[in-house]
This record gives C-alpha cells, sequence and structure tokens, in this order.
C-alpha cells in the first residue's frame, strides 16, 4: 500500500510509538527552508534591453543577514547525523558490511540526481542551437546543477559513518571536540594562504555537525531508559536557548570583530567565503541552530500528535530529495516561460515592487515544482541491490561519484566553448560512480513505496534516511 493512498488516520496508527517525529519534520523543513531561499536570491533584470541574471546577494548587501535564516544546511546535517545512528546501530546488528551500507545509502541518495542530468544535457545543447545567450545558459544549467553540492559532501559523510560512529561510541564528545579542532586548524591555514587546507573543511565541518547529531541520538536512548546511555544535549528549553545564545554570539564575534563575511553562503566576487570552503562560521550557525530546534521540541511534537499534521510530513518527506534537486529547475522554468513573454513585469532594479512580486513568485515555482513531483518522485525509491558489491567497488564508487558531482557543479551542465558542449569527463565519472554502486538499476514503481518509518529502526528518518526500507 502506498502512502499516498493511506489516510492521515492510518498513517498516524502505522507509525511506531517510538519514532522521532520531530527529526522527520526537521529535516523536511530544512529542506523547503532552503529551496524558497534558492528562489529568493535568484535575481532576473533588464539591462539594457537583455536579461541579466544576478545573485541577491550581490546587489543587495544588507540581505547578507538573511542567509542565517535561509542556510539551514546545519540543520540538515545535525538530523542526518541522528538518522544515521539509528540506521548503523540497525545495520550493525543484521551483520551489514561496510560496502553493503555505502550502496544503500547512495542509492536512495543519488538515484534522483539520474533524470536530473539526463533531462538537462539536452536541454542544454538545444537551447544553445536555439540561441540563447551564453550567460543565460550558463546561468541556468549551474543553478540546476548546483543542488547537487550537497549530495557529494554528504556521500562522503556516510561512507565514514562506521567510522565517526565507533569514535563516537569510544570518545563520545570529545570526538566532535576533535572534528571542530580539525576544522578550526583547517579554516586558520586557509586564511594563513595554505594551498588546498581549507577544501577538507567540507568533512571536517559537516562531518563535526553531524557527528552531533549522534548525542542528540544518545539523549532520545537515554530518555527511553536505555542503560549506560548519558543525555548530553540540553533537555530543557531554556538551557537550548542558552546554547543557541552561544551559537550566534560566537557567529557575532567571527563576523562583527574577526572578519568573516555575514553571508552564510558564497557571494559572486567576494574575497571571503563560509561554504566554499566551509569555516567555523558554519559551526557557530550550527550551534545556533541547533539550539533552537531542541528549544521548540516539545510545542513542535504535541503539533506532530495531531494525525492530520503527521501525515502531511510523512507524505511531503517521501519526496524531500526530488524536491531539493528539481527547485532550480522548477524555478528556471518559470523564468523562461513567463519573463521573455512579457507574462512576468521584469524590473531594472531591486526596489519595492521587486520584493512585493517575491509571494508570487515563490507560488509559481511551488506549482511548477509540484507538478515534477509526481513526474520524478519514483527514483527516490531505488529498492535494494540486485547484488552484494565488494569494498573496491564501494570505493570506487564513491570516489568517481563525488569528484565527478563536484566537477559538474562548478562548471555546470553545458560547456559553451565545446564541440558538443557536453561535460563528458565529468559526466563519465558520475556514470563510473554511479554504476559502481548500483544507483543506475531501475526504481520501484510509485505504488511500492515504504510505509512510514521504514521496515527495522523506528526511530530513522525517512525516506532519504531509512534502512533497509530505503533511505542531509
Amino acid at each position: 500500500m502506498s502512502q499516498l493512498r493511506l489516510t492521515a488516520d492510518e498513517i498516524a496508527a502505522r507509525t511506531p510509538d517510538g519514532r522521532n517525529r520531530y527529526a522527520d519534520a526537521l529535516r523536511l523543513l530544512s529542506i523547503v527552508v532552503v529551496v524558497y531561499g534558492h528562489w529568493l536570491l535568484a535575481v532576473i533584470t533588464v539591462r539594457d534591453g537583455q536579461l541579466d541574471a544576478v545573485n541577491l546577494l550581490a546587489v543587495e548587501p544588507w540581505t547578507h543577514w538573511l542567509t542565517w535564516i535561509f542556510q539551514v544546511m546545519p540543520l540538515f546535517f545535525f538530523v542526518g547525523g541522528y538518522a544515521n545512528a539509528a540506521a548503523y546501530r540497525s545495520a550493525r546488528r543484521k551483520g551489514v558490511s561496510w560496502a553493503d551500507w555505502v550502496r544503500g545509502r547512495a542509492r536512495r541518495l543519488l538515484r534522483p540526481v539520474v533524470p536530473l542530468v539526463v533531462l538537462w544535457i539536452p536541454v542544454a545543447g538545444a537551447l544553445a542551437v536555439l540561441g540563447v545567450s551564453r550567460n543565460l545558459l550558463q546561468f541556468a544549467t549551474q543553478v540546476a546543477i548546483v543542488p547537487v553540492w550537497f549530495l557529494a559532501a554528504y556521500l562522503v559523510i556516510c561512507t565514514v559513518v562506521p567510522v565517526t560512529y565507533g569514535l563516537h561510541e569510544r570518545w563520545g564528545p570529545a570526538a566532535l571536540g576533535v572534528l571542530v579542532g580539525l576544522a578550526l586548524v583547517a579554516d586558520l591555514l586557509h586564511l594563513a594562504g595554505v594551498p588546498a587546507i581549507g577544501w577538507t573543511n567540507f568533512l571536517w565541518v559537516w562531518g563535526a555537525v553531524h557527528q552531533a547529531g549522534y548525542l542528540w541520538h544518545d539523549s532520545d536512548r537515554a530518555t527511553s531508559g536505555e542503560p549506560d546511555v548519558r543525555s548530553l544535549l540540553p533537555r530543557t528549553a531554556s538551557s537550548a536557548l542558552a546554547l543557541a545564545l552561544l551559537g550566534y554570539g560566537v557567529l557575532v564575534v567571527l563576523t562583527q570583530v574577526l572578519g568573516y563575511p555575514v553571508s552564510m553562503v558564497g557571494v559572486d566576487g567576494a574575497t571571503r567565503s563560509n561554504n566554499s570552503p566551509p569555516s567555523i562560521a558554519l559551526l557557530a550557525l550550527a550551534t545556533g541552530q541547533v539550539g533552537l530546534a531542541l528549544a521548540f521540541r516539545g510545542p513542535a511534537e504535541r503539533l506532530l500528535d495531531r494525525p492530520k499534521v503527521w501525515g502531511t510530513v510523512v507524505v511531503t518527506g517521501s519526496f524531500t530529495m526530488t524536491l531539493y534537486l528539481w527547485h532550480m529547475t522548477a524555478m528556471v522554468a518559470v523564468a523562461a516561460a513567463l519573463i521573455p513573454t512579457g507574462v512576468w513585469p521584469t524590473r531594472e532594479t531591486i526596489d519595492a515592487t521587486w520584493w512585493w512580486q517575491r509571494p508570487l513568485w515563490w507560488l509559481a515555482c511551488t506549482v511548477v515544482v509540484a507538478l515534477l513531483l509526481p513526474l520524478f518522485g519514483r527514483y527516490e525509491h531505488a529498492g535494494a541491490p540486485r547484488s552484494r558489491p565488494s569494498r573496491i567497488r564501494a570505493t570506487i564508487g564513491v570516489s568517481m561519484t563525488t569528484a565527478g558531482l563536484g566537477l559538474l557543479v562548478f562548471g555546470g551542465l553545458h560547456r559553451p566553448g565545446t564541440a558538443t558542449g557536453i561535460p563528458w569527463v565529468p559526466l563519465g565519472m558520475v556514470v563510473v560512480g554511479f554504476g559502481a554502486l548500483g544507483v543506475l538499476r531501475k526504481p520501484q514503481r510509485p505504488d511500492r513505496l515504504p510505509p512510514p518509518g521504514g521496515a527495522a529502526e523506528p526511530a530513522e528518518v525517512a525516506p532519504l534516511e531509512s534502512d533497509d526500507a530505503g533511505a542531509p
């Protein structure tokens, strides 16, 4: 039976009592906030009679402060740590090998990328033939693929879960402290001009936030009465708010005293960035977000106990990865359909009217992405792999996939200066990586979606982080 065909009461009845509904809701909320933030930042104006695509952060510096709200990827990695702790403990009890663990994670995480790339490669070529300007074509193909950066980073984090969770079990919070220390050292060396070292913070920074999710899982285990498990995160709203104030206080010092950029995402033309590579400012932001999340857990869980609210989270959460990957394509489609035709009024500057138009812009993008979800959502439910992978294949798959996706993100899905316009090298790396990880297998039909909560660990977050039922 499909989740989509269940009533809210049926979904609630089939949800295990021990499931952390709040983790599901936070995961969905973080993706939704990112989606609407991206739609806000894209600015298309008319300059000298030509359409021009720019980033809001580049033309309106005061909006850099908005990224403290819209940059919620730290929250996603935090929830991912919680979910991976639950899933890995379940997998370990079943004797799942490292290669099986990696392949299962990769299939759920990467399968939705396949139709995105398959669609955009020929579309980009057709647009080039039709004479679309190089600037707009580059903008369209880059914004369509840019969400994939997260998948590359998260895949690496999932790959080393057996190691990081083992360190957590042995050292507890000290393992988190080591990652924070490594992030600080890498950040300082990066600022000192040491080549390439800063890019290791994709592992140290995001790994530290993910490691904090292990502590949250321990807190829930302690609450449920498991022996020898300590609750290490704030248990009361007041202490959680104190943690949030600490995080945002450090962030203020970093940005206003120590010269870190205010923006928590990259800004075109900026000499420094908190996002590429990640800086310790993101750790401070993560601390603030975790504190706020824990502070509001009580009232949020009472709201999630309502069947209609919980049913909405479950059904929408079944398409979270599709929403994330396709939301920029939806925006490009809206811009292409409405702006050149004159249906959507264009402006030369960002004025009050431009801001008043944002809710309508969001609405148009929401409608289009809602149409895309049923078309491509089935790729999130990839089913179990047919064969057991080897450690070598899994290692090659992760290496080729992360490198290929990284090159696609930085270069886009179209190369205007080449004969075919196709980025053959990174695309080939992705194909090899996906093949090694079993990502290219035919997906399940939509009517075979896993039931709420997956098949095993009740506290897992579905569908991205589920266990053998299919699932930052």
